[in-house]
């Protein structure tokens, strides 16, 4: 499937999934469920690559890296400044919903400008600035320290599979 089809399908998915089964809701009930279902830009979908087997994308269809600096056990990123411009940090005000990953490896901490990123296995995720459409992986291997992130929070790699699906892992 198309990397930017599997966000659609797995945000139609999602959503289908929080609408009412029967009766009547009451107008306070559906304003408050409006309010809380994520939209599509909040997911994160596990997208295959041919050539780096299975890595994260977030709702804009853009892949997420992890960084080899960055500090997992420290929960700090070493990515500030100018770095943080090319490498953007993916925010974390809340956590997103996910097709595949398993919650508890879903985390935050907290950068030095005291926003909130997200962390996925304790690294903490970023996009690429030079990623501009769904399925660019513009970054990968950039610096020899940068790599898309795998559905646990590894190096995204053709050898690693995908972690719970029978037939996909290694």
């Amino acid at each position: 499937m198309r990397p930017a089809l599997a966000v659609i399908a797995v945000a139609a998915l999602a959503l289908s999934a929080c609408a009412p089964t029967a009766g009547p809701v009451p107008e306070k009930e559906q304003k408050d469920a409006a309010n809380s279902v994520p939209d599509a830009k909040s997911m994160i979908a596990i997208v295959e690559s041919p050539q780096n087997g299975w890595y994260l994308m977030n709702g804009d269809g853009l892949t997420m890296y992890r960084f080899d600096d960055d500090e997992p056990k420290l929960r700090r990123s070493s990515c500030n400044g100018e770095c943080a411009v090319r490498w953007r940090p993916v925010p974390a005000d809340v956590l997103p919903m996910t097709a595949g990953v398993d919650p508890l490896v879903l985390g935050t901490l907290i950068r030095s400008d005291r926003t909130r990123q997200l962390t996925i296995g304790g690294f903490p995720q970023y996009t690429f600035a030079e990623d501009k459409a769904p399925g660019d992986m513009k970054g990968q291997g950039s610096g020899g320290k940068w790599f898309a992130t795998g559905p646990t929070g590894q190096k995204a790699s053709p050898a690693a599979g995908m972690p719970g699906v029978p037939g996909k892992s290694e």
